[in-house]
């Protein structure tokens, strides 16, 4: 009798507070259903907050941007249905690897030695891949330093953070090997690419050749700096003083690969240098030319260029080979969602939900 008394008086308080005497968890909703996969709406929540906080996204346009997250979340879990049927899985290195490429770049704008770059992403990659994985790590704060400077400048550049750019490669990945077993997407022939090289030449921009002498300052200070800009500007009067480019880069310049070439950075496409470097050697257009000194991320340069040239077609067909693939793949994948939806039972509960 106790007992009814004590749900009887939990019920009239629920009649007249609207809400439960006890508090109850609250359950996350499903926004989709894809066949047998359930998407939760925190995810698309989760995603849509990453996006507003990279992205100036009027709040009139939010629910447009959540429907077409609600779509790649869609796409995505067809993918990984087909990816299972053909007992596809992409690992973390795997997805590492891709990154990889991207992290050498970073380096490479800070480092010359592309041996030294090697050796310190394939550290850093290591390292990361632990962290992912929440292995232990010995201490090794300069590397943990190094690895949260790459993150932050790769969240920069894709405008995400880095856990969801890291899932955006693995699924991209997945999809790329769906793609290559369901429809067979080839590449593109030498002779296509070499057809849109033509078509595109003078958009592409120059490739330069040039020398330099680089010295990094001994510290961060105006002092080391000062020294810095000084010392290479004696060297530069010598060199207009007719004293020998080359030999001078061979006695003085910090970038050990390059200096015993008397400062012979060969043919580069302005797109590989450091930024600052390459807007610098951009403005230089005669054959011969000393720079004035100038700052790098690198340290202090002078530049001495050799020659300029459009960009040659073996400089880029990979670039281009890859573009057109990624092109027709993307054509192909809009068919196959189209005919997979199709085949699917996709139910969606968002509300507000904009159709494309």
């Amino acid at each position: 009798m106790k007992k009814c008394m004590i749900c009887l008086a939990a019920a009239i308080l629920l009649v007249v507070t609207g809400s439960p005497a006890f508090p109850w968890e609250t359950y996350d909703s499903v926004i989709a259903i894809v066949n047998d996969i359930s998407i939760i709406e925190s995810e698309i929540d989760n995603k849509l907050n990453q996006v507003i906080k990279f992205q100036n996204i009027p709040r009139a346009r939010y629910a447009s941007e959540k429907s077409r997250i609600l779509d790649k979340f869609i796409e995505d879990a067809l993918v990984m249905q087909a990816a299972s049927e053909e007992a596809i899985v992409v690992g973390d290195r795997r997805v590492l690897n891709h990154i990889e490429e991207m992290m050498k770049q970073y380096l490479s704008s800070k480092i010359q030695d592309a041996k030294e770059v090697d050796n310190l992403a394939s550290k850093m990659l290591n390292r990361l891949e632990k962290r992912l994985n929440d292995e232990p790590v010995m201490g090794d704060k300069e590397l943990d330093a190094q690895i949260d400077n790459f993150i932050g400048f790769l969240e920069g550049r894709v405008h995400l953070g880095f856990k969801e750019y890291f899932e955006e490669v693995r699924s991209q990945i997945m999809r790329e090997q769906v793609m290559s077993i369901a429809i067979g997407v080839s590449p593109p022939s030498k002779e296509e690419a070499m057809d849109w090289y033509r078509k595109n030449r003078n958009k592409l921009g120059d490739e330069v050749w040039v020398k330099h002498i680089l010295i990094r300052p001994a510290g961060s200070s105006f002092t080391a700096e000062r020294d810095t800009n000084e010392k290479l500007n004696s060297l530069r009067e010598k060199i207009m003083a007719g004293e020998s480019f080359e030999k001078l880069a061979r006695t003085y310049s910090q970038d050990p690969e390059s200096a015993a070439r008397g400062g012979d950075l060969g043919w580069k496409m302005l797109a590989e240098m450091d930024p600052y470097f390459a807007g610098y050697v951009n403005n230089i257009h005669a054959a011969g030319q000393i720079s004035q000194v100038f700052k790098s991320s690198q340290g202090y340069h002078i530049v001495k260029l050799m020659a300029r040239r459009p960009i040659t077609y073996e400089k880029v067909e990979r670039l281009i080979m890859y573009k057109l693939y990624n092109e027709s793949m993307f054509q192909q994948f809009k068919k196959w969602v189209l005919k997979r939806k199709k085949e699917s039972e996709i139910q969606i509960f968002m509300k507000n939900y904009v159709e494309t």
